[in-house]
């Protein structure tokens, strides 16, 4: 098991747990994005992200979770995203983009994990690519108004580099 991979993970009975070890980007957040979609899908709805050891993170990644959390809001059963150990720029950032008010922000929570898994890539197709950073910052965009002037050229420069490569 490779302990030096960014992504640390852990599904327990109640939760899954994520330990991000490195800078969060789209550079290698898909095979993340995947992992989580992969979870909502068999039924877990608790999910606590870890940012202790992150030294930064951009708005791929950031709007990867603001769509999880969307997400866990519309099922029948809600569920909750947790995130803790934030500190600095990090807090920061999610209290300016707002995901705060979406997400439950922690210094306080004890994980009841025992054992993490590296999450590392497996193929080409888990890397970023312009479709799933177009769908993250559109996420964000649609979050709050203050979003939407923030990453309005972001997207409209995806759709057209999307719309280009069709």
């Amino acid at each position: 098991m490779n302990k030096n991979s960014i992504y640390q993970v852990c599904a327990t009975n109640e939760d899954v747990y994520v330990c991000v070890k490195e800078k969060a980007s789209y550079m290698n957040c898909n095979p993340l994005r995947t992992f989580l979609h992969e979870k909502v899908k068999e039924g877990y709805r608790f999910y606590v992200i870890d940012f202790q050891n992150c030294p930064s993170m951009d708005s791929t990644f950031l709007g990867i979770l603001v769509g999880l959390a969307l997400q866990l809001r519309k099922l029948e059963v809600t569920g909750k995203l947790t995130l803790i150990n934030l500190v600095g720029r990090n807090l920061e950032t999610v209290q300016n983009l707002g995901i705060h008010k979406i997400a439950t922000v922690s210094s306080n929570y004890v994980s009841n994990t025992k054992e993490l898994e590296s999450l590392n890539h497996h193929s080409k197709h888990e890397e970023a690519n312009p479709e799933i950073i177009y769908k993250a910052h559109k996420t964000l965009l649609e979050l709050n108004e203050k979003n939407s002037r923030v990453f309005r050229d972001v997207v409209n420069y995806l759709e057209q580099k999307i719309e280009d490569s069709v």
